[in-house]
C-alpha cells in the first residue's frame, strides 16, 4: 500500500485519459546535414534537419510508441535531446551521459513510449549545434482533448546570429559588455546623468556592491525568428475561429514577451502539462519554457502575434487571419538605468527600493492583465514582492501535485554563480568538471534551493523529470522541466527521485551551459562509478576549457602599447608591454590563477628600460576588485620593492572611454578612446613616463 502511495505524483498527473482505440507505432526518419541559409541578407552555412529551421514537427498521441531515425550527414557528430519528456534513460540524448552521439556518417534511431501528452521540443545536445538549427517540435496529443477549438498552431521561437556560434562565445569571453553596442544597451556616464538621481544612485550601489550595469540578455543577434522566419502570414486561419497556439522557446538565450493584437490570450498549460486557466495579456517565455494558450480571432480583420526580446533588440511576427491588418503596439525598450540590482529587469520607482520586486511584470512572470503597467515602463503602483512568492507566482497546477508527507526529503541548496567580467558560469562557483555528481537516493524527495548570485536570468532545466515549483500555490504547486532563477534571487524546485542512473541538470542559456553551468544528478551512490575517468567527463574537459587567446595593440605617436593574453576558467597568460620606438619600453610577463570572481594571484617577471638602467626582476602579487570596481594590484620584486596600483575604466558616452591608472611609484596615465567599432578604436591621452599623444588600437 505504501508504495502505491509512492508513486511518483506526475505520473498520476501526466498519464490522461486513455485514448480512443489501440495505439501504434509512430515512425519518423530524418537527415542531419549542412543547409545554406540567408535569412538576414548575408549568406551562412546552417544546420538543419530534413532540411528545415526548425526541424519537422513530431507528432504522437499518448500510449503510442515513437520510433525516430537520425542519419547524420555532416562531417562532425551530433546528437538530439528530448527537452521535457519522460522516458527511458539511455533515450534520453545527451552524448555519453545517458545516450551515443550520432557519429558523422551514422545513423541512430530513438524508441520510447509516449506516457504523458503536451508541447515539447527537441534539439541538439553536441557543443553549441542548437544555436546552429538542429531544433524542432514535439507535440504529444491526447484523443480525449479537455479544451474546445478550432485549429491549433505550433510556432517555435528562436534567436538567430549569423556569426558562428564559437566566435560569439570568444567575444563574451573577450569583454563583459561585448555585444551593448550593437544592442544599443551601453550605460554610460551620460546617459546616467542624463536619468538623474534614481540612475545614479542605481549605478553607484552596483558599483559598490562590485556589480557592472545591467543588462538583459549577453549576445546580439541578428534576427528574432518564428517558425525560422523574421515575419510570416498565415492565411489559413480563418477570422472568428478559436487557435490554440502551442509556444514554444527554442533560443539558444533569448527570453520573449508575446503579445497577440487581437485580444487576451487563454494561458492552459505550461511546459506541456495543464494549469488553471487564466486570461494574459503578455506572457514570457524564459528559454526552453513552452506555454498554451488559446486566442480568437476577430472577424475582418489580420492580427499579429509578436515575439519581442526581453532587452528591447528585437521582435519576430507572426499574422493570423485575413483582412486590415493590426498590429501590436511596440513596446518601450527598458530603461536600463533604472532597473535595481535584483529587479530583474524590472525599473525601480520612488515605492520599490531597489532589491525588492514589482508583481507588474516579471515578478508575475511577465503576465499582465489591464490594469498592470507594461514591463519597461516607469512603475507607480508600488506593487510589493510578497514575502515566499516566486515569479511564478499565480501560476497554479490544474491537479494536486503534493508528495506523500512519509517520504524522506533531501534539501539541496545549489549556488548560481559566475560573472560577465571572464564569462564563466558554475553552481556553487565550480564548473561541471571540477566537482562530483550530485548524488541522490530513490524515493526520496529532493529539495533545489537555486539561489542565484548573479546578475543575470538562469533558465534551469532537469532532464527526465518534472519538478514543483514551489511559489507559493501549497497543494497545487505548477509542475515545470524548466525554471527561471531571476537575478540576487532565489526558486525553490521539488522533485520525486524515482528515476534510475544519471540525468543532465543546467542553465539552459546556452552560453551559460557551455562555460561551465551545470550538473549530473546520479541515482548512483559514491564509490559505485569513476565520474572522474568516464567518457563523458573526459569529453566535457577536453571540450568545455577552451584556451581563448586575444591581442590589443595600440599604435599612437608617442608609444606602442598593447596586451596579449590568453585564459581558460581559472588559469591566464599575460603580456603587458609599452615602447617609446627607441631606447625605453617596459614589460610584464605573467601567469594569473583565478580564485574568486575578485580575486587572483600572479607570478612572472618585469622587463623594464629606461635612458640609463635596465631592471629587469622577477615578480609575484595578487589582484583584486575594491568597491566601485577598482582594480588593485599589489606586488613585489625579487629587488624587494612594493607597489600598489589602481586603475579603472568609466564609459563616458556610447562610444567614448576613459581610462586611468596609478601606482606608488608616482607612476599614472590618463587614456581616453573612442570606439568606431570592436576591432578599431581610436586612442589618446598622457602617460607620466611616455607623455602624450594620440593614435589608434587594433583589437583582435
Amino acid at each position: 500500500m505504501y508504495k502505491f502511495l509512492c508513486v511518483y505524483a506526475l505520473r498520476l498527473i501526466v498519464l490522461c485519459t486513455p485514448g480512443i482505440g489501440a495505439a501504434g507505432v509512430v515512425s519518423y526518419e530524418f537527415d542531419i546535414d549542412y543547409l545554406d541559409v540567408d535569412i538576414t541578407g548575408k549568406p551562412v552555412v546552417a544546420m538543419a534537419i530534413d532540411g528545415k529551421i526548425p526541424g519537422p514537427v513530431i507528432r504522437a498521441n499518448l500510449h503510442d510508441r515513437l520510433k525516430i531515425t537520425f542519419n547524420n550527414l555532416m562531417e562532425v557528430e551530433t546528437s538530439i535531446h528530448w527537452h521535457g519528456v519522460l522516458l527511458p534513460n539511455d533515450q534520453d540524448g545527451v552524448p555519453y551521459l545517458t545516450t551515443p552521439p550520432i557519429a558523422a556518417g551514422g545513423s541512430l534511431t530513438f524508441e520510447y513510449p509516449v506516457t504523458h501528452t503536451g508541447t515539447y521540443w527537441y534539439h541538439a545536445h553536441t557543443g553549441l549545434q542548437e544555436q546552429r538549427g538542429i531544433y524542432g517540435s514535439l507535440v504529444f496529443h491526447n484523443p480525449v482533448e479537455a479544451h474546445q477549438y478550432d485549429g491549433e498552431l505550433v510556432l517555435v521561437l528562436s534567436d538567430w546570429t549569423n556569426a558562428q556560434p564559437g566566435a560569439v562565445l570568444r567575444n563574451l569571453k573577450r569583454e563583459d559588455d561585448y555585444y551593448s553596442l550593437k544592442k544599443d544597451t551601453v550605460q554610460s556616464w551620460r546617459g546616467v546623468l542624463q536619468n538623474g538621481w534614481p540612475a545614479l544612485e542605481n549605478r553607484l550601489r552596483g558599483a559598490w556592491i562590485r556589480m557592472g550595469p545591467m543588462d538583459l540578455a549577453d549576445v546580439g543577434y541578428d534576427a528574432f525568428l518564428i517558425n525560422g522566419k523574421q515575419s510570416q502570414r498565415d492565411t489559413a486561419i480563418k477570422n472568428g475561429e478559436r487557435v490554440r497556439l502551442r509556444l514554444i522557446n527554442a533560443s539558444a538565450s533569448s527570453y520573449f514577451n508575446v503579445e497577440f493584437s487581437g485580444g487576451d490570450m487563454t494561458l492552459i498549460e505550461a511546459d506541456g502539462l495543464p494549469v488553471m486557466e487564466e486570461t494574459v495579456k503578455r506572457l514570457r517565455l524564459a528559454t526552453a519554457e513552452t506555454y498554451d494558450v488559446i486566442v480568437e480571432i476577430p472577424v475582418d480583420k489580420q492580427h499579429e502575434l509578436r515575439a519581442t526580446a526581453t532587452d528591447g533588440s528585437g521582435y519576430a511576427s507572426y499574422y493570423l487571419g485575413a483582412g486590415e491588418t493590426v498590429p501590436v503596439p511596440p513596446m518601450a525598450k527598458p530603461n536600463l538605468y533604472l532597473v535595481g540590482h535584483g529587479n530583474h529587469g524590472r525599473e525601480r520607482d520612488a515605492e520599490t527600493p531597489a532589491g525588492e520586486h514589482n508583481l507588474a511584470g516579471h515578478g508575475n512572470h511577465g503576465r499582465e492583465r489591464d490594469d498592470m503597467t507594461p514591463a519597461g515602463e516607469h512603475m507607480s503602483h508600488g506593487h510589493k514582492h510578497a514575502g515566499g512568492m516566486s515569479e511564478y507566482a499565480g501560476l497554479r497546477s490544474k491537479r494536486p501535485t503534493a508528495f506523500d508527507t512519509r517520504r524522506k526529503t533531501r534539501e539541496i541548496d545549489l549556488r548560481l554563480t559566475g560573472s560577465m567580467e571572464r564569462y564563466t558560469w558554475s553552481f556553487d562557483n565550480k564548473t561541471l568538471t571540477e566537482v562530483d555528481k550530485i548524488r541522490i537516493n530513490q524515493s526520496e524527495i529532493v529539495r533545489f534551493n537555486l539561489i542565484n548570485e548573479t546578475m543575470m536570468n538562469h533558465p534551469i532545466h532537469l532532464h527526465g523529470h518534472f519538478f514543483r515549483v514551489l511559489n507559493g500555490a501549497g497543494d497545487y504547486a505548477p509542475l515545470k522541466h524548466t525554471v527561471n532563477v531571476p537575478p540576487l534571487n532565489t526558486v525553490t524546485i521539488e522533485f520525486a527521485a524515482d528515476e534510475e542512473k544519471d540525468w543532465f541538470f543546467h542553465c539552459h542559456n546556452l552560453y551559460h551551459m557551455r562555460s561551465g553551468m551545470a550538473r549530473v544528478v546520479s541515482y548512483t551512490p559514491a564509490g559505485q562509478d569513476d565520474y572522474r575517468n568516464s567518457r563523458f567527463y573526459q569529453y566535457h574537459l577536453e571540450n568545455n576549457d577552451p584556451w581563448y587567446r586575444f591581442a590589443d595593440t595600440s599604435f599612437q605617436s608617442h608609444m606602442l602599447a598593447g596586451r596579449l593574453w590568453a585564459f581558460n576558467r581559472r588559469n591566464g597568460f599575460a603580456v603587458d608591454y609599452d615602447y617609446d620606438y627607441g631606447d625605453e619600453y617596459d614589460v610584464d610577463a605573467v601567469y594569473e590563477r583565478q580564485l574568486t570572481r575578485f580575486f587572483a594571484l600572479y607570478a612572472g617577471v618585469g622587463l623594464e628600460r629606461d635612458e640609463t638602467d635596465i631592471d629587469n626582476t622577477v615578480i609575484a602579487g595578487i589582484h583584486y576588485t575594491l568597491p566601485l570596481l577598482i582594480d588593485s594590484e599589489l606586488r613585489i620584486d625579487s629587488d624587494g620593492h612594493f607597489r600598489l596600483e589602481l586603475a579603472s575604466a568609466l564609459q563616458l558616452t556610447d562610444r567614448l572611454r576613459f581610462n586611468w591608472d596609478w601606482n606608488t611609484e608616482d607612476e599614472y596615465r590618463a587614456q581616453f578612446s573612442w570606439e568606431i567599432n570592436k576591432q578599431i578604436v581610436i586612442t589618446g591621452g598622457y602617460d607620466s613616463d611616455f607623455k602624450s599623444g594620440a593614435g589608434f588600437e587594433y583589437r583582435y
